[in-house]
């Protein structure tokens, strides 16, 4: 995919009517459709509206992580509380764990990470800083600014990235080093592995 921002993306109604999904891509890891399980993917990333209180979409055998694009958001189980009120903040939980959320303020929106538990796993981070980035064997890689102003380079050339922007490569061959233009900017990193 390359290059992408968030307004661009075709935008997926939630089939309980409680939010919208754009999904920034998805993939798999080997060549065994069967395997990646009833949709068809090892791992998927997108940004998901909340837009009121009421049950959150389970997927059994994902585990998910989510990180805050705007907005504030309580995820309660019975065995568990997680609570988003930060830009950038990070949680992960089981994927078949049954949640309600509750917002605060309105609505609220999550960059969403799902690995197939069987054939994947993802690693992600949040910054506020310049970072680097290590190219790894069959490991795409996800940048998604969410505040802020981030330079991407590489020995092949720059990138500049807005907030709501972001890189989504399936395999990069190069190391980046990552910089945060300006006083202030948040952005995520994910690399998605095998199993």
């Amino acid at each position: 995919m390359g290059r992408f921002a968030l307004d661009r993306l075709p935008v997926t109604p939630w089939r309980n009517g409680g939010g919208e999904t754009r999904e920034i891509g998805q993939g798999r890891f080997g060549d065994s459709a069967a395997a990646a399980g009833p949709d068809g993917w090892d791992w998927r990333l997108s940004v998901a509206t909340i837009a009121g209180d009421g049950a959150f979409s389970s997927f059994a055998g994902v585990d998910r992580s989510a990180v805050l694009v705007d907005g504030a958001v309580t995820l309660s189980a019975d065995t568990q509380v997680l609570s988003w009120t930060t830009v950038g903040e990070l949680h992960a939980f089981a994927g078949e764990t049954a949640f309600g959320a509750r917002l605060a303020q309105g609505p609220a929106r999550f960059f969403n990470v799902m690995a197939r538990r069987a054939n994947a796993r993802a690693e992600v981070s949040v910054h506020r800083e310049g970072f680097f980035v290590m190219p790894s064997d069959a490991a795409p890689l996800c940048l998604l600014v969410l505040q802020g102003r981030f330079q991407v380079a590489t020995r092949s050339g720059m990138r500049t990235l807005d907030a709501e922007q972001g890189l989504l490569q399936a395999c990069p061959q190069e190391a980046m080093q990552v910089v945060r233009l300006g006083a202030a900017g948040c952005i995520v990193a994910v690399q998605l592995h095998p199993t």
